[in-house]
């Protein structure tokens, strides 16, 4: 796979292109003992792996600390009490995630695990890595409800996507500004938890639903070539940046849209 960003290493250019090809992950599973619903392993890995695969991307663990204790559970069975013995397991994790040139990002993550047989520490590995990679590619945790959508065609008859509720989705961008939030987006600006990241992340994803053809990578590298933009990675982008660079992508669609 060739580099996509003139030079720079392509950890970068594949995670973001990962993604945006990365949908929700709900609540799926069903915790038997307690009722609630939760987001099992299986699924972050059924979700991941073909986008990962397609990129080359792949991960490496390494446990950096790891500490065990006993702990005790007691419970009525039959009219008579129970004590079982419970493993506790709290080990924390180093990841390496690379790219096919061999550039890299890491990440260290905690995991907690408990379990009256041999499984704690898997059980604490699982956690570790669900949540890594939950952290890493900013996953979705709710789906898009399809009814908040509608197909139209644009008068040059290429389809392309009309935010139909206002409340659940952004409004179209015009040339020279930005995309008006969601109510989640404008919750989390209001409360100052946005991070750059996750505003770059929802700027995107609304853009890729209102401009036909619209090629994240290729604009972001046409940009940075011109001198409009700054060459600075999605993961240590700045609100700042991250604003900027929404705003020139969208005058850069406006001008070969007028071109």
């Amino acid at each position: 796979m060739e580099n996509t960003n003139n030079g720079t290493p392509q950890i970068y250019s594949l995670i973001g292109m990962a993604m945006a090809e990365i949908g929700a992950i709900g609540k799926d599973s069903t915790n038997q003992q307690q009722g609630f619903k939760y987001r099992g392993i299986d699924a972050v890995y059924n979700t991941l792996y073909p986008i990962m695969a397609k990129y080359g991307l792949f991960i490496t663990p390494e446990i950096i600390d790891h500490k065990r204790e006993e702990r005790t559970s007691t419970k009525m069975y039959n009219g008579q009490t129970k004590t079982t013995t419970l493993l506790y397991s709290i080990i924390t994790v180093r990841y390496t995630v690379y790219a096919p040139d061999g550039s890299n990002v890491q990440m260290t993550v905690i995991g907690e695990g408990m379990d009256s047989g041999d499984k704690a520490t898997n059980k604490a590995m699982s956690i570790a890595m669900k949540y890594a990679m939950f952290q890493l590619f900013m996953i979705p945790t709710e789906a898009v409800d399809p009814d908040g959508e509608c197909h139209e065609v644009d008068p040059a008859g290429k389809p392309f996507n009309r935010p139909q509720n206002a409340a659940n989705n952004a409004k179209v961008a015009v040339a020279g500004s930005l995309p008006a939030p969601n109510a989640e987006g404008q919750k989390q600006a209001a409360n100052g938890q946005e991070t750059p990241g996750e505003f770059l992340k929802r700027q995107i994803k609304t853009l890729g639903e209102t401009i036909p053809g619209f090629d994240f990578i290729k604009a972001r590298t046409d940009l940075i070539a011109a001198g409009k933009v700054e060459d600075v990675p999605s993961a240590t982008i700045k609100m700042d940046q991250a604003k900027k660079l929404v705003v020139e992508i969208i005058n850069y669609y406006e001008a070969k849209k007028a071109g």
